[in-house]
């Protein structure tokens, strides 16, 4: 029962978004407890942030329940809070072992990675958002690797300058290109705590506001990327490999996401509900084929026969993120019913915080806690359940919840606390110091003020 805990909440969880009522009081209650046994199984495996963070919301539950004259149905809704994005992180956990185990993104990656000078940038940070989207933070670790292996000193020509100029670059553009996936991606956690917080919104509503924002973060890389090129070097001539498994993985990308739409409009549910169901679909069918061309029987009976052997491995690798994520929308569902809306929008709006301001203040905040470890799961999550009315603070929704995208993109690339940063300090040998604010600190200086000033031209339009 222990192994499966996690896959029980997972089904009771769609049970209890998806079915007639009946069924939706089943399939919370199998949840629920599901959840706690795989929690208290993880504890002695999981980060000190995933800790304390627990810790922090047990003590307001605790509180809650003492205190508050009718706390039950505050404390089980946020535990659902819990359950549900559990079984998010589940959901594209499951894909992200699907793609690890498929040699269609390593020659992809490598095609990527094996661009001229002029084009790797766009390639790479285009490349990174768009693999992103299924393998998540495990593209730092393939593209990261990728880059190590092939720029070698031999690859540079022997020249100690060029293989540290093409590092730089190609690790800054990888990153760049990551941290666009909280703007772009419709299958991404950002996404999933923005909608769950604000469920006047949808994507529709925010991709053409998002959209600009991700090419403005696009472009100035690029830019900053040509601009600062060391002119005095001279690279060797590169090979270019056949694009072919880059287009074919493109295919991939585009069915698994059309899939999630397809998911959303069929069984009329919001998007990130389609994710819980389409992305382990998606996660078999992918393996089912990578195990049917190894031979040896229906290729869909073995991918679930490997999952269920290896369960206990693939959903114990989630622990952090579930708990962390998990936690930061149980400590949201805690606050939310606690805090008085008007006399928050009131304390606002004597604070002169109404308005375009308010918006790049929310960002700022994301931003500064981020600097200090706090990650944005938690200050977003936080932020976007309080104001779930933006009009108490004089904004659009659409305003508000790009401001806190941005503010989640902008911090991966400039806090040496995010799990990007660390993996990439890793990778380089490097502190993730000189990593965030010497080699990225120029462009993160130039983009927030790009970026402040596009939320109050947005601002102004709506």
């Amino acid at each position: 029962m222990l192994r499966f805990s996690l896959p029980v909440c997972m089904i009771g969880t769609l049970l209890a978004l998806t079915a007639n009522s009946g069924l939706q009081d089943i399939g919370l209650w199998m949840a629920r407890p599901a959840l706690l046994l795989y929690l208290i199984v993880q504890w002695p495996r999981q980060g000190l942030l995933a800790k304390g963070l627990q810790l922090v919301a047990l003590t307001l539950a605790a509180s809650v329940a003492v205190f508050h004259a009718d706390p039950l149905p505050i404390l089980l809704d946020a535990w659902d809070r819990f359950c549900f994005f559990a079984t998010f992180v589940s959901a594209l956990g499951l894909l992200r072992v699907s793609a690890m185990r498929s040699r269609l993104i390593r020659d992809a990656g490598q095609v990527l990675i094996r661009q001229r000078p002029t084009w790797r940038y766009p390639t790479l940070s285009l490349g990174s958002a768009l693999f992103g989207m299924i393998v998540n933070i495990g593209v730092l670790n393939l593209f990261g690797a990728m880059i190590q292996r092939s720029n070698s000193l031999k690859a540079a020509g022997g020249d100690r300058a060029i293989q540290a100029v093409r590092e730089r670059r190609m690790i800054m553009a990888m990153l760049r290109g990551f941290s666009l996936a909280p703007l772009v991606s419709p299958l991404g956690v950002t996404l999933a705590v923005i909608l769950s917080s604000m469920p006047q919104l949808s994507w529709s509503k925010l991709a053409p506001v998002a959209f600009p924002t991700a090419a403005i973060v696009f472009v100035l890389g690029w830019a900053l990327d040509w601009w600062l090129r060391p002119r005095h070097l001279t690279a060797p001539v590169v090979t270019r490999p056949s694009p072919e498994p880059l287009f074919r993985f493109i295919a991939l990308a585009l069915g698994i996401t059309v899939l999630v739409f397809a998911v959303s409009l069929g069984l009329d549910v919001r998007l990130p509900v389609a994710v819980l169901i389409a992305c382990p679909l998606s996660a078999v069918a992918w393996m089912a084929v990578q195990r049917r061309r190894l031979g040896g029987g229906t290729g869909v009976v073995r991918a679930v026969t490997l999952l269920g052997r290896h369960s206990r491995l693939i959903f114990g690798a989630s622990r952090n993120e579930i708990a962390v994520l998990g936690g930061s929308a149980f400590l949201g569902g805690l606050l939310i019913p606690l805090v008085d809306q008007a006399w928050l929008g009131d304390l606002l709006i004597a604070t002169g915080l109404h308005g375009a301001p308010a918006a790049v203040a929310a960002m700022l905040i994301v931003l500064l806690l981020a600097q200090v470890g706090l990650n944005p799961i938690v200050s977003v999550t936080l932020i976007a359940g309080l104001f779930a009315d933006t009009h108490v603070i004089g904004l659009e929704p659409q305003v508000l919840a790009v401001a806190l995208m941005s503010a989640w993109s902008l911090a991966m690339i400039s806090s040496p606390f995010t799990a990007a940063m660390m993996v990439l300090a890793q990778l380089t040998g490097r502190s993730p110091y000189t990593l965030a604010w010497r080699w990225d600190g120029l462009f993160f200086l130039l983009l927030l003020p790009l970026i402040s000033a596009w939320l109050f031209l947005v601002d102004a339009l709506y």
